[in-house]
C-alpha cells in the first residue's frame, strides 16, 4: 500500500514495472502526483489524461499567464522575475501588497503576501533564492475581493462544468481549507456568465482531458483568473454530490 509520504518517482516506477501498467492516471493524486507527471512521462510511462506538456504549461506561472493574455482573459497584473532589482521595480509600480510565488507548489504553499520592499527583499533572498534558474512570478494582490472557483472535466475539445463555487471568506484569506458555497450566494449573472466563458476557453486552450479546478478573483464585478490546477480538487466529490453527476466518471 502506498502512503502519501512514500509517493516518490522511484516507488511509482517500481510498481509500474512490477504491474506492467498500460498507463497511469495522475489527475486524482493531488499536487504530489501532479508533480510526478513530467518525470513519469520522461521515464516512458503513458500518462492517461491531460498530457504532461499541458500540465507543465499550467504549472509554470509565467507560461500560464501568457496563455491568459492570448485568450484576452483578465488576470491581476503580473510579471516573472529572475532578479531582485527588477522585482522591486515592478512591486513599486503596481503597489504593495503583492503575491510572490514559485511554480509547482501545493496551492498556498511557498507563496507569500508581501507588504513592503523590505519584506520582498528578505523573502526573495532567503526563501526562494530567485535567479535565472529559479524565477518567481509576482502578482498584484488585490484587496477587498471575492474568490470563486469551478470544478470541471474535459475531453481535450469539450468542457463540462460541475459547479461555480463561491468562497465565504474574502480572496486571499484562507490558507487552503476554505469555506465554500454552492450555488454562488452573491455573484450576479454577468459575473457567473464570465466565469463560465473563461472556464471553457481555458479548458480548451490547455487541452484538458480529465478533472480540473479553475480559480477566480472578483473585484467590482470584474472577473480575474488566478490559478489553474489540472487535477481533481478536494471539492470535486462534494460538487458531484450536489449536482448529482459523477464528474470523475
Amino acid at each position: 500500500r502506498l502512503y502519501f509520504e512514500e509517493l516518490t518517482l522511484e516507488r511509482v516506477l517500481d510498481v509500474a514495472d512490477f504491474e506492467k501498467l498500460d498507463g497511469i492516471v495522475t489527475a486524482v493524486g493531488g499536487q504530489t502526483a501532479n508533480n510526478l507527471t513530467p518525470k513519469l512521462a520522461q521515464n516512458g510511462i503513458k500518462i492517461i489524461g491531460t498530457s504532461f506538456e499541458d500540465i507543465d504549461r499550467a504549472e509554470n506561472r509565467s507560461i500560464f499567464s501568457k496563455v491568459l493574455d492570448e485568450l484576452n482573459i483578465k488576470q491581476p497584473p503580473w510579471q516573472a522575475f529572475s532578479s531582485l532589482v527588477d522585482a522591486k521595480k515592478f512591486a513599486t509600480k503596481v503597489g504593495y501588497p503583492v503575491l510572490v510565488r514559485p511554480s509547482y507548489v501545493l496551492s498556498g504553499a511557498a507563496m507569500k503576501v508581501v507588504w513592503s520592499e523590505t519584506q520582498l527583499k528578505k523573502y526573495l533572498q532567503e526563501a526562494t533564492n530567485v535567479s535565472p534558474d529559479y524565477p518567481v512570478v509576482i502578482t498584484k494582490f488585490m484587496l477587498n475581493s471575492l474568490e470563486a472557483e469551478v470544478d470541471g472535466v474535459g475531453d481535450g475539445k469539450n468542457v463540462v462544468i460541475g459547479a461555480v463555487i463561491e468562497h465565504i471568506e474574502g480572496a486571499g484569506v484562507h490558507s487552503g481549507d476554505s469555506m465554500m458555497c454552492i450555488p454562488p450566494w452573491t455573484l450576479n449573472n454577468k459575473v457567473i456568465d464570465t466565469i463560465l466563458d473563461y472556464t471553457k476557453k481555458v479548458g480548451i486552450a490547455f487541452k484538458i482531458k480529465g478533472p480540473f479546478n479553475l480559480q477566480f478573483l472578483i473585484k467590482q464585478d470584474q472577473v480575474y483568473v488566478i490559478e489553474l490546477n489540472i487535477r481533481a480538487s478536494r471539492s470535486m466529490p462534494f460538487v458531484s454530490k450536489f449536482v448529482r453527476m459523477n464528474l470523475i466518471n
